[in-house]
């Protein structure tokens, strides 16, 4: 029958169509996952981001269970920034944001909920490892999260990178240059304050969470008078003197911090003193006595008590003003930094803010309409505003001479302001004043927190 194929007609077809070679085989030609060349929204698994390995703070986040939650209830607010260095499959925190990441990775090893599996992230570029870390350096800056030891390690890591990319060693005047350039404002004597902590006081910065820019401010010039003095007495080398001498000095404060909570920058520079006296076999009076001789004046810091500061942790101010010290961003660093603690404690975290123009360098802003009818946080905020002399006199909680008395008190000029310093330390220290049961004030509580 014509109309049908014969099987050896069949056959011949499909000999035929066995013959066709198999499609070759490009995937090894095809480039791996292009990133976007321009700034861009992108949807990532969680999974697919890491946290940026070198974040300059290193303190757990205390509102970190607060942040979960509110991710949990309503999700990731704001994006992600990230970016994806050259090489690598996985993707970075760019710019902030290593505790929301946390927080989601938890969530989602937690429930397994397709909420917390995947996010849109705003993807950047990769343009070099200095970016990275001075954007991570400038984030925490502004939301008040470094301590003055993870900044002055920050600055210090980020410096050894813009040496390496640069291919030249930078003195601290171009270093500040190109702190600058970066969007970091960190002058020369806040540099300089940096690098002496990092490179000598490792041992206390690593221990003394509270350690603050003034405290290394003030055991500086200590130190070097003593090295000095250690230098026309033998011929030892500035790095011996402090690793066979000053070191052990700073163990045994490392070792009592955890058991004290407090750290004295007078006590510290004293036990330095001693270990020197005896290393060189001479008295520490007659050391002291020779310092006091050379240096012309008795040093800042009194021995018996601290001054203006933190009662609670023997942070120390000078005892008299030093004009020399005007124009150094140090103060106002820590002023900063103490302001927003405070404020923290407190619970109105938010009116403190950063103002470089200003005497102080610090703005209060005003209390939203829900705290301003909080009494504690009223009267905590009027304290901080009349501090920082941004408090006007009618808007005191009850007495209008308050603004005043606080500006006496921070006035390192008047000896009786310093005299009460003193009394409050050693109130602080001594428990308080230890009122009978039933007298006035013995109720009074500490502001409650947010």
């Amino acid at each position: 029958m014509s109309g049908k194929v014969s099987v050896d007609e069949r056959r011949r077809l499909v000999a035929e169509s066995l013959r066709v070679g198999n499609p070759g085989n490009n995937a090894r030609d095809l480039a791996g996952q292009v990133d976007p060349r321009a700034e861009s929204q992108i949807e990532l698994a969680v999974d697919e981001i890491q946290p940026y390995e070198h974040n300059p703070r290193r303190a757990t986040n205390a509102k970190f269970d607060d942040i979960k939650e509110s991710i949990r209830t309503s999700g990731l607010r704001s994006p992600l920034t990230v970016t994806r260095r050259p090489g690598e499959s996985h993707f970075i925190v760019e710019s902030g944001g290593n505790t929301r990441l946390l927080a989601l990775r938890q969530l989602w090893a937690e429930t397994r909920d397709p909420r917390f599996r995947k996010l849109v992230a705003l993807y950047r570029s990769w343009r070099s490892e200095s970016h990275v870390l001075t954007a991570h350096l400038i984030e925490n800056e502004q939301r008040g999260e470094m301590t003055f030891w993870d900044k002055a390690c920050g600055i210090v890591a980020l410096k050894c990178r813009l040496e390496a990319e640069q291919g030249r060693a930078l003195t601290l005047r171009p270093l500040e240059d190109a702190l600058h350039a970066l969007g970091l404002a960190v002058n020369t004597a806040t540099l300089g304050l940096h690098l002496f902590a990092t490179e000598r006081l490792r041992t206390l910065g690593e221990a003394v969470t509270d350690l603050s820019g003034l405290d290394v401010k003030t055991m500086q010039p200590r130190l070097n008078a003593l090295k000095r003095y250690a230098q026309s007495r033998s011929s030892i080398t500035e790095d011996d003197l402090y690793g066979q001498v000053f070191e052990p000095v700073f163990r045994r404060i490392a070792q009592q911090y955890p058991h004290t909570g407090a750290f004295s920058v007078a006590a510290a520079c004293e036990a330095c003193e001693v270990a020197l006296a005896n290393h060189l076999g001479e008295p520490v009076e007659s050391l002291r006595l020779e310092l006091r001789s050379k240096g012309g004046r008795e040093p800042q810091v009194s021995s018996s008590a601290p001054v203006a500061g933190n009662p609670a942790t023997g942070a120390s101010l000078p005892s008299t003003h030093d004009p020399a010290a005007d124009g150094d961003g140090a103060e106002a660093d820590e002023l900063l930094t103490r302001a927003r603690r405070f404020a923290e404690a407190v619970g109105i975290a938010g009116v403190v803010h950063p103002e470089p123009q200003s005497r102080a360098g610090v703005r209060i802003a005003t209390l939203a309409d829900g705290e301003a009818g909080h009494p504690a946080r009223h009267r905590a905020w009027c304290l901080l505003a009349g501090l920082l002399g941004q408090l006007e006199p009618d808007a005191a909680p009850s007495n209008a001479a308050a603004p005043a008395f606080l500006q006496w008190l921070v006035d390192p000029e008047d000896r009786s302001a310093t005299a009460f310093w003193e009394l409050l330390a050693c109130a602080r220290r001594s428990g308080g004043l230890r009122r009978q049961p039933g007298a006035a004030g013995t109720t009074a509580s500490a502001p409650e927190t947010a």
